[in-house]
């Protein structure tokens, strides 16, 4: 089966019955992250008992294919069986998937459990593509980037649910700046929703000229930036001022979740042919010719499977700082030391 545009975001809002596996992929800027997310919560929480969500790595995936269909078929320890959440990167990746898929279509029905992968472009001849649209219980739900004046009205409804407040001229601004690349929305209205916690004022024009950065290479967080790029001692050297306050923290985590997602879809990128400058070309925010050299060491530092290692990781270390009364700035600040680590030791095995 297969639905398209309006009829793939209703899917992720309210999915029907008789699917237990659901392939979502659009192009840069689509909204893919949200809506999947948005899959996700409605089958975790549509399902008796409620589905154990757990994450796989295509690299897991591979090492071990069993467990695709051990996790959709078995029941978890709570009672309940799981459902199964996976990115890839390349096509290539997907292959244990497939072939789960070929077994689950020849069982007398299809399992309890749910699959979720979360793909970027794929062409109408992708085989991921064609098997989901193929299959009689699977789906493939293609996102399209929504229409300025639905992304904006979305942007709308986001800031008021956030209860932020902001100037006209900080709004106009605001929607200019994310309709460059409509999938980075809900990270940067988070972060501003962060900064406007104990603001008594609405945010101004400036507030967003310094939060919102979508023009560069870099993350807009020294930090983030220092540990990618394996700087260990210049990290630790600005990690007692910068991290001072627990209110930090979480803004940190997600540059450094929108910076690996966009390492990832470089990768992808790069997976298709396309070589040198003409990647950062194709991603959004670009990376411009003079930030080339300084991004593709990093994508040399982050190949695929570090990348989606390290995702977990973040996740984990967000769920920790959610936590009330954690240790927000330690926790991550050890997370950031763990992978300057990782970078300073990757740089060393290339030279």
């Amino acid at each position: 089966m297969k639905k398209t545009g309006r009829q793939a975001e209703s899917f992720c809002s309210d999915p029907t019955s008789g699917v237990f596996a659901a392939l979502v992929f659009g192009k840069t800027g689509a909204p893919v992250s949200e809506l999947s997310e948005d899959l996700a919560k409605h089958w975790i929480k549509g399902t008796q008992p409620a589905l154990d969500r757990r994450r796989m790595s295509p690299e897991e995936a591979k090492q071990d294919p069993g467990g695709i269909l051990d996790a959709l078929c078995s029941e978890s320890l709570f009672g309940g069986t799981s459902l199964l959440q996976v990115s890839i990167a390349r096509e290539t990746e997907a292959r244990p998937f497939l072939d789960a898929l070929t077994e689950i279509e020849n069982m007398s029905e299809p399992p309890n459990g749910k699959l979720l992968i979360v793909a970027g472009d794929l062409t109408p001849r992708s085989k991921l593509r064609k098997t989901f649209e193929d299959h009689k219980s699977a789906i493939a739900l293609q996102i399209f980037e929504r229409s300025e004046r639905d992304f904006e009205n979305w942007v709308r409804d986001q800031l008021s649910a956030s209860g932020l407040r902001l100037e006209p001229d900080a709004e106009i601004l605001l929607l200019r700046t994310l309709l460059e690349d409509q999938s980075l929305a809900p990270g940067e209205i988070e972060k501003l929703a962060l900064y406007a916690v104990d603001l008594d004022r609405p945010l101004t024009e400036r507030d967003i000229r310094d939060l919102i950065i979508l023009e560069d290479q870099s993350t807009g967080f020294d930090l983030v930036d220092l540990a990618l790029d394996g700087k260990l001692n210049d990290l630790a050297g600005l990690m007692g001022d910068q991290l001072k306050e627990g209110s930090g923290a979480i803004p940190v985590l997600i540059g450094l979740m929108n910076q690996l997602k966009r390492l990832n879809r470089a990768h992808e990128v790069s997976g298709e042919g396309i070589h040198g400058p003409k990647i950062g070309e194709r991603l959004s925010p670009r990376v411009f010719d003079r930030q080339w050299p300084a991004f593709e060491r990093r994508m040399q530092k982050w190949p695929p499977d570090r990348i989606l290692t390290l995702m977990t990781l973040v996740a984990q270390t967000d769920a920790q700082c959610r936590t009330a009364g954690s240790p927000q700035e330690a926790l991550v600040g050890k997370l950031l030391l763990d992978v300057a680590q990782v970078a300073s030791h990757a740089g060393r095995r290339r030279a």
